[in-house]
């Protein structure tokens, strides 16, 4: 029996995604490659496949139904997780999608026929190659919505929040009382909340959705927080500005350089621009698109211990979620220290 026979039976987008994708790699290399195992758990979490190439070598994989610049380092820190090679698959990596992937080292294929592997002794990279139909999508999800992702951030931070009433749910996240009760018919839906007798609702496959979180985060919450960039003269004025007095939350680079020491940062993100205009006099900032100050509105209504005497930082799942966004490999290998250390055991 040969390997494309003994591929177990698969289901959803996803499932498409990647029998397209291998048959469209075949077409295009000529070399079979067979998904040996689906829904595959490791130490590091749950793996959406493992692929194996022809001369026995085996590939992590990892479904993306979408691919694009706001979800490309949640992608990359996914696959990066699990410490073995492994490969993305989409439905599609434009051109310049593939030229980013490929500077990052990242693996990929597609449905069009577009790949990168590197192995010891093989190298394919194709690119350039035309979509001719989209792989059918499944409907987004209301929780995975900027409202919904509220609530999702809220009970991840907070995991004493999953069995309280909903009114104290919606307080936490700043949205109306209705949303909490659609979003946590998703989550049932997708098998993230069980009812119990003994301890009421428990939280499911944390890691999963914490992964779902940051990938929709990007893509949906972040661009509605309104981003702003501007720089600021003096590189290290945030050290010395008492931020806890303006309602200013540390997030991305210098949050997670205070963390673990891991990571001298270039761009400085702030939540919070209530009491923005008292800063700038202070601290003059000019606007500039690629500045190294970014400013966005703080979104989260509920308190955790201090992580850090002397600075205020967000929470840090939202500071994971801020380096991965950016794609950039350091930021990412500093995203999974923190993982390991701060979102594994919450």
């Amino acid at each position: 029996m040969n390997e494309r026979a003994q591929t177990p039976p698969l289901k959803g987008a996803a499932a498409a995604i990647l029998r397209d994708a291998l048959k469209a790699f075949e077409a295009v290399t000529a070399m079979p490659a067979a998904a040996v195992k689906v829904h595959v758990r490791l130490p590091e979490g749950v793996a959406d496949a493992v692929l194996k190439l022809p001369d026995g070598k085996t590939l992590i994989v990892e479904v993306k139904r979408t691919l694009t610049p706001a979800t490309l380092g949640q992608a990359a820190a996914q696959l990066a997780r699990f410490k073995k090679p492994g490969v993305l698959v989409a439905p599609y990596v434009t051109p310049p999608m593939a030229e980013r992937l490929k500077a990052l080292d990242v693996p990929f294929m597609d449905t069009a026929g577009n790949a990168y592997i590197r192995l010891p002794n093989l190298l394919i990279f194709v690119t350039g190659r035309k979509l001719q139909a989209l792989t059918p999508r499944e409907k987004r999800l209301r929780a995975l919505r900027p409202t919904g992702l509220k609530v999702l951030f809220a009970l991840l931070c907070r995991p004493d929040l999953i069995d309280a009433p909903y009114r104290d749910i919606a307080r936490a996240a700043g949205v109306a009382l209705g949303t909490v009760g659609w979003v946590f018919d998703d989550l049932r839906r997708l098998g993230h909340i069980r009812e119990t007798k003994a301890h009421g609702r428990v939280l499911e496959d944390r890691e999963g959705l914490i992964d779902k979180w940051v990938e929709a985060y990007a893509r949906e919450l972040r661009p509605k927080l309104k981003p702003r960039r501007f720089r600021v003269a003096n590189a290290d004025w945030w050290k010395t500005e008492d931020l806890a007095e303006l309602d200013m939350w540390l997030g991305g680079e210098p949050a997670a350089g205070i963390l673990t020491k891991h990571l001298r940062p270039e761009v400085i993100t702030i939540y919070g621009d209530t009491h923005f205009a008292t800063l700038a006099r202070r601290t003059q900032p000019a606007k500039d698109e690629h500045g190294n100050l970014e400013l966005l509105q703080k979104f989260w209504h509920f308190d955790l211990p201090r992580t850090d005497k002397r600075y205020p930082l967000a929470p840090p799942l939202l500071i994971y979620a801020d380096l991965v966004a950016t794609a950039d490999a350091r930021n990412i290998e500093t995203a999974q220290i923190i993982r390991e250390r701060f979102l594994a055991k919450a």
